[in-house]
């Protein structure tokens, strides 16, 4: 429960306001970390994981070449567009569903038929856990990161899972 701070009425915890005196309670429902780790999650910023420069390519880039780049550089996804703009990411799953067993005849395509445009993204120094929550709603693995509007980097499940096991780590030493 929380308690309005205006009128002292019990409220369920969350509500936006007060259901005695309409006053805004949204400021109380702010996250709360129950452990050291959610603590760090909620405090530390997306910089931190140390984002990787983006593999990037046009739009125009076809199917083939795409997918050489990501093998030759060990990469799951490309962002489309270039260093001052994003159109689109292509992803590996992106290969598998959309392109599948068809591939090699889709090679001379271009990426932009099959990436997912308009991705979701996330600022450079934004929490770890806003990506946690945008990676979990939409089911992706990894999210381009943007400083001042333009893609600098990308951050994958696995970069956040990183982090974790050496925040845990440094706690049990």
């Amino acid at each position: 429960m929380v308690i309005c701070p205006f009128c002292k009425a019990e409220n369920i915890d969350g509500v936006d306001e007060c259901e005695h005196c309409q006053q805004p309670l949204g400021f109380l429902s702010r996250p709360r970390a129950g452990s050291q780790i959610e603590h760090s999650i909620l405090k530390d910023r997306i910089f931190k994981l140390g984002p990787r420069k983006p593999l990037t390519v046009t739009p125009r880039t076809t199917v083939a070449e795409v997918l050489r780049l990501m093998v030759a550089r060990a990469v799951g996804c490309v962002i489309v567009g270039d260093e001052n703009s994003l159109v689109g990411i292509f992803t590996e799953r992106d290969a598998l569903v959309k392109l599948n067993v068809d591939a090699e005849e889709l090679g001379h395509h271009p990426v932009s038929e099959f990436m997912t445009a308009a991705p979701e993204t996330i600022a450079h120094d934004a929490p770890i856990a806003f990506a946690l929550h945008k990676m979990d709603i939409g089911g992706y693995r990894h999210i381009p990161v943007l400083t001042d509007g333009k893609p600098t980097g990308v951050i994958s499940v696995r970069d956040i899972l990183r982090y974790i096991a050496e925040d845990l780590a440094s706690r049990m030493v």
